[in-house]
This record gives structure tokens, sequence and C-alpha cells, in this order.
């Protein structure tokens, strides 16, 4: 225990309080010794700083504010030694040096007396233990201040704008686009029987060669270039007659599809539920047929 606990202990068992305290700082002080022998150091550290405020006047409560001093510096140590919590410490600093001011306010002709000297020991003895911990007296950051909650106004009823229906897709294809493709459908199947014709010519021709060497006397044998020469015809009458079938099937189809594809743009689109659009490749040729029955479709190809 220190020199200052044994003098409160004292003083607490004296019950007496000293007579250079005020009646009010004198119950204040009762209370903090009360608190003080019960252990309850920062209540008691509270009544001894009322007890403080309760003598306003540095010079002339000079000898009370002194005594009170002590018992508050005392309790905040043995606080401090209780908790290890620097707050204890910061307050005491504050308090020594709230009293070098009051002094040397009500002392300027001696700004250098004995009670000054000693408070300002004291305050710089607290700093020093202070310094270990930096900003212990440091104030806490504001707590932040929670955004205002905004409520976003009621939407407004609006009537939403009607939505322009769109056109219904078309059943087939324009009836000038028809036109065309039942033209050039045409002209190809044209073109494909002059093909059918050069392979029935192309075949008549090596056939007439072949029978010209076949028709020999039994007793004339063919020679190499002859041999070679009959072989080759047969090989070309074959081809020929190969694309003369192949060219003639394709023209029968192709015109049959120019056929149709015209007959199909003279109808209006509004009254035909059908559509039809050709197709070829270089080894085949056909037709796509679309035909609605009520609110179903149905797809047709053709192929050749």
């Amino acid at each position: 225990m220190t020199p200052m606990s044994l003098f409160l202990a004292l003083l607490l068992f004296l019950a007496e309080p000293p007579k250079s305290l005020s009646p009010e700082a004198a119950t204040h002080n009762t209370r903090a010794m009360q608190h003080y022998d019960a252990g309850r150091y920062a209540q008691a550290v509270d009544e001894f700083h009322a007890a403080y405020k309760a003598m306003p006047d540095a010079r002339r409560d000079r000898e009370g504010r002194e005594l009170l001093l002590g018992s508050m510096r005392a309790t905040l140590l043995d606080l401090h030694d209780q908790t290890h919590d620097p707050a204890p410490l910061c307050r005491l600093q504050s308090i020594l040096a709230e009293h070098v001011d009051a002094l040397t306010a009500a002392y300027p002709e001696d700004p250098d007396m004995l009670e000054i000297r000693s408070a300002r020991a004291r305050h710089e003895e607290v700093s020093r233990q202070l310094a270990a911990t930096p900003g212990a007296c440091e104030p806490p950051p504001p707590a932040p201040v929670p955004a205002p909650v905004t409520t976003p106004p009621p939407p407004t009823a609006t009537t939403p704008a009607p939505v322009p229906a769109s056109p219904p897709p078309p059943d087939g294809i324009p009836p000038r686009q028809l036109r065309i493709a039942g033209g050039i459908t045409l002209g190809l199947g044209v073109a494909l029987l002059g093909v059918m014709a050069y392979g029935i010519g192309t075949e008549t021709r090596q056939r007439r060669d072949v029978a010209a060497i076949d028709d020999k006397p039994p007793g004339c044998p063919l020679t190499p270039e002859e041999t070679e020469a009959l072989q080759s015809l047969r090989r070309d009458a074959l081809l020929g007659r190969n694309l003369a079938i192949g060219a003639g099937i394709t023209a029968g189809v192709t015109a049959a599809l120019g056929t149709t594809l015209l007959v199909l743009a003279r109808r209006s689109a509004r009254e035909k539920r059908w559509s039809a659009a050709p197709w070829w490749s270089p080894s085949a040729v056909g037709l796509n047929v679309r035909v609605q029955l009520g609110a179903a479709r149905a797809s047709l190809r053709g192929l050749r």
C-alpha cells in the first residue's frame, strides 16, 4: 500500500473530515472514503472530484484543494494498478494540469511556489508513465452515422402503351420470286435437254465406229491399235449413254419444277396456303413444298 493509501485509511479510521473542507466538500469526501474502503475506486474518485469542484477558489481553498488532489492521485494510481487501464492515468494528468493552471492564475506573484512545483513534478511523472502507451489519452473516433434510409416513392399507376401487333409471317414466297425461279428452272431444263441430246449423239457415233471395227472379216485379226481403239470407243459410248440418261432425268424434273413454280406464281399470296421453293446442287435438284392445314404446317421436300 502506498503512503497516500495509508493516509486515506487513517482518515477513514478517524472518521473526522478535515477542517479545511467546506461542508459540501466534506460530505463528498466522506462518501469517497466509504467507496475507497469498499474497493470501489472509480466511485471514490468521482466523489473526491466532486468535493474538489465544491471549493473552486484556488487561493481561498488552497489547503483543502491540495488535500483532495492528493486523495484523487492516490485513488487513481490504485485504480490503475487494479485494472491496468491507462484511463485513470489520463484523468490524473488532466486534473494535475488543471490544478497547476488554477494555482498559477491565483498566485501570479509566486509562480514558483511549492504547491505549483509539486503538481508539475507529479504531472511530468504521470506523463512519463503514459509515454509507454502512445495515443492512450486520445478520444475515441466518433461512431459512424448510419445513412438515412430513404423509402422510394410508390410506383405511379400508368396505363401500359398498346403494343402494336406484329404482322403474321408470310405463308410462302412472293409471286415475283416464284416467276423468276420458275423461269430459271425451265431454262435449266432446256439446257439439260441439250446435254441429253449430246450424250445420245455421242453414244450413237461411238457405237457406229465400234460396229465398223467389229465387222472385219473373220480371217483378219484386230491389230493392237484397233483393239485399243475399240476399247476406247466402247468407254466413250458408255459415257455418252450415262450422260444422256442423267441429263434426261434431270431435265424432266427441272421442267416439272419450273412449270409448278410458274403456276404458283399466278395465284395470289392471300389465296394460297402453301408455298414451294426450288433447290439444286451439282448432283441433284429438288423442290421444297410447304402446306398449311389450319394452324399447323407441313413441309415436303422433293428430291431427284
